[in-house]
């Protein structure tokens, strides 16, 4: 095939010479002819423009002559994949994120407060069992929440533009529990754990957001995520170790909604972490939320010492931990009791006289006022059996010399037990 250029001049030419001849034949006169002429050769280029388009848009879609097609682009994976595994899907990006519900000057101020930072495919924004000491916010691009389990690799979630990564380190110092990696190139905010935290104790609106948002994220649970708690058997179930708690003020009216919100989120890591050092997954165990505490039934099979020790003591460094940066309305004093009895499994639950004790140890009005009266973090109730077979041999942690006998009157009930208070005011004068 010739060059454009060559063919366009000769149909050019033809044209010219074909209009004159139609225009004489027809009229008879120069004129007539030169009309026809530039008619036709107007239809001609008008044709050949609309040829030319054509052939350079077929052109622009085959690409240059040697060029590879275009790629799709793949999610990255820092842990190796199966050979047949397809790319997980990226959900859909966040209609409501953190970013997006700041104001403009907000959004300035945190910008000033922190430090721009971009990232790579694969690239780690943080590491699981790290230090918590800086808070991420995701600017543009998608990241991978991501923890081992084995030698297995288990997706959590996917964080995309305007959400938060690693906010406890805002709310309480504490270890990453997950690690976030890049799935492409990323853009984010970092900024130090203690700045963050001055920025919403000066933005009171933003903390309120970020609470919701990490209430929410808690509770939520992925659909194809099944219920861990164990299946107790149906009657009773053998003697299980039962602990309740119960936040101390939670229905105060100095707490707003999202104050209760955050104390609750608070009580609940801090369980974990503390379950966690006796070597017990808290997500193994039986729960109920009660509200403004919790139900915990520990199997049969583990042990009431493993259960309270050192778990007792990590669980009171944990809350002291909290309630040293906590603002009033969110501090958090947890009242605590533990029993060991028979446990009653039904359709809506979990029932029996040991739950009942338990329960009327952690309500009793003593232990309530001791902890008015101390302002302490912690409040352990144990029954007279846990504390005369668990608590006096004194395993591990557990100090017996620190308990006190206190008389649980609830109701038609009188009860012997032994609290012990840890924080707020000193032991002797707690006592």
């Amino acid at each position: 095939m010739g060059t454009p250029g060559r063919w366009q001049s000769g149909w050019l030419v033809a044209a010219a010479g074909g209009g004159a001849l139609a225009g004489y034949g027809l009229d008879g006169s120069a004129g007539a002819a030169v009309g026809w002429m530039l008619g036709f050769v107007c239809c001609c280029i008008a044709a050949m423009t609309s040829a030319l388009v054509q052939y350079l848009r077929a052109g622009a879609s085959q690409g240059a002559p040697g060029a590879a097609p275009p790629r799709a682009v793949v999610p990255a994976d820092t842990g190796p994949a199966p050979p047949d595994a397809a790319p997980e899907p990226l959900p859909a990006a966040p209609a409501a994120a953190f970013w997006g519900a700041l104001t403009a000057a907000e959004r300035r101020e945190l910008l000033e407060r922190g430090q721009d930072h971009g990232y790579r495919a694969g690239d780690v924004l943080c590491r699981e069992g790290g230090l918590a000491q800086e808070v991420i916010v995701i600017l543009a691009g998608w990241a991978r929440v991501w923890v081992r389990e084995g030698g297995e690799r288990r997706t959590l979630a996917f964080r995309g533009a305007g959400e938060l990564v690693g906010e406890r380190a805002a709310l309480m110092v504490r270890d990453r529990s997950a690690t976030v990696t890049a799935e492409g190139d990323v853009r984010a905010l970092r900024v130090d754990a203690r700045a963050f935290a001055d920025f919403l104790d000066g933005n009171p609106r933003v903390r309120a957001v970020l609470e919701d948002q990490v209430y929410r994220r808690q509770t939520e649970r992925r659909r194809d995520e099944p219920d861990r708690r164990p299946a107790l058997p149906a009657g009773p179930s053998g003697n299980c170790t039962i602990l309740i708690t119960d936040i101390q003020g939670f229905s105060s009216p100095r707490r707003t909604d999202a104050d209760r919100r955050h104390v609750l989120d608070a009580m609940y890591a801090s369980l974990e972490e503390a379950f966690a050092a006796s070597g017990i997954d808290f997500g193994d165990l039986y729960t109920e939320d009660r509200g403004d505490g919790a139900l915990i039934v520990v199997p049969p099979g583990t042990p009431t010492e493993q259960v309270l020790d050192p778990m007792l003591a990590r669980l009171a460094v944990e809350l002291r931990r909290y309630n040293r940066r906590a603002a009033e309305p969110a501090r958090l004093q947890l009242r605590a009791a533990a029993h060991v009895g028979p446990v009653q499994k039904g359709p809506r639950g979990v029932s029996g006289i040991s739950i009942i004790t338990t329960r009327r140890l952690v309500d009793a009005p003593a232990v309530k006022r001791r902890v008015a009266d101390t302002g302490a973090d912690l409040a352990f109730v144990a029954s007279e059996f846990v504390f005369d077979t668990v608590l006096a041999p004194a395993p591990g942690f557990v100090d017996p010399a620190r308990y006190a006998r206190v008389r649980v009157r609830v109701k038609e009930a009188s009860l012997s037990a032994w609290l012990t208070l840890e924080g707020g005011a000193s032991w002797p004068q707690a006592m």
